[in-house]
């Protein structure tokens, strides 16, 4: 059969055509310049605004919870405190969870709030008086992590070393105060607790003539016991010692803290590259269906004159059969010609 006798169908080829591993492999090699240059483009910006960036200060704080409330042992969690703030303390102490409540206690806005405004950190953040934005900054730039041991690390990132050591330890203050006062408010309710007791004891001994003498032994004991425990919480209220032992304060770094330049650049060329490989394959596509129009466009162009030509050469029609109207006509005159004739 020759190129002028094949059909479109053979001439575009078939329907599908197979493709394997190395019809991809072309198609990058191809288009390699514009893959290489891309990604060494993308690797290159993405480094040089990396090395640009200002360079970042990590300082680290570590603290640990007193020993005795790790054993659990702490005069709040046991005697006599009542209420569902002492019994909630005290599975604290004895599920040996205090460094999670030191990291809940860090993470509270009543922490970040004080840390925000002793330094001043909605001007230093330029968040346009954003406490909100400030906060999220904050909150960002600190770490609070806790080992297995149960010994916290407050970790703050800040462009000033000397800042970035200060709001390290001063997260470790702000967190003995707040254990102070929550500690304080819970020796303040034993006390209450103790003096109410007592005063019901006292209303009891001052009709010691009128109950039985062997429960009046009681209420002496029970007083006495009362009165010992009284003054344990009345020391346990006034004292002002630290509550949480600092294990390492925090100090000025002397290095930066790792830009990742390489690993960013790194990152952004593999990122470049498989989005070139995805635009090289597209072009490539719309390349494809291009052509295929075309030449589509070419084979009707070769097969519209041949039909043309056919269309000329075919037979004349048949001449069309008079109306009846006219053959009964022709009919009718046909004796009359007839007749004249043998005339």
């Amino acid at each position: 059969m020759s190129s002028d006798q094949r059909t479109p169908h053979e001439t575009t080829g078939g329907p599908a055509d197979e493709i394997d591993l190395f019809d991809y492999l072309r198609v990058i090699y191809r288009h390699r310049r514009t893959i290489f240059l891309g990604c060494f483009l993308a690797a290159f910006f993405t480094g040089l605004i990396s090395f640009l960036l200002p360079a970042r200060y990590d300082a680290t704080a570590s603290v640990v919870p007193p020993m005795e409330m790790m054993g659990g042992e702490t005069g709040l969690g046991t005697g006599l405190l009542g209420g569902a703030e002492g019994a909630l303390l005290r599975k604290v102490m004895n599920t040996g969870s205090v460094a999670d409540l030191y990291v809940g206690i860090l993470d509270s806005r009543a922490v970040t709030d004080a840390i925000i405004d002793r330094f001043d950190l909605i001007n230093v953040y330029e968040v346009e008086g954003r406490r909100d934005k400030a906060t999220r900054r904050l909150k960002g730039n600190t770490k609070i992590d806790v080992s297995d041991e149960g010994i916290v690390y407050v970790t703050v990132e800040d462009a000033d070393p000397n800042r970035a050591a200060a709001m390290a330890n001063a997260y470790v203050e702000q967190l003995d105060s707040q254990n102070k006062r929550l500690s304080t408010g819970q020796a303040t309710s034993k006390r209450l607790f103790l003096e109410n007791r007592l005063k019901e004891i006292e209303g009891k001994l001052s009709r010691i003539d009128t109950i039985p003498s062997r429960e009046a032994q009681v209420q002496e004991m029970l007083y006495e016991l009362l009165v010992r425990e009284l003054e344990l919480a009345k020391i346990e209220e006034a004292k002002s010692m630290p509550t949480v032992q600092v294990l390492d304060p925090a100090v000025p770094p002397e290095a930066r803290k790792a830009k990742g330049t390489v690993r960013r650049a790194v990152l952004a060329g593999v990122v470049a590259l498989t989005f070139l490989i995805f635009v090289a394959f597209g072009r490539e596509y719309l390349a494809a269906c291009r052509a295929r129009e075309q030449q589509a466009a070419e084979v009707y162009r070769e097969l519209h004159p041949r039909l043309d030509g056919a269309a000329a050469e075919a037979p004349a029609a048949p001449a069309t059969r008079p109306p009846a109207e006219s053959r009964t006509q022709t009919r009718r005159r046909a004796p009359d010609s007839v007749g004249s004739a043998q005339h």
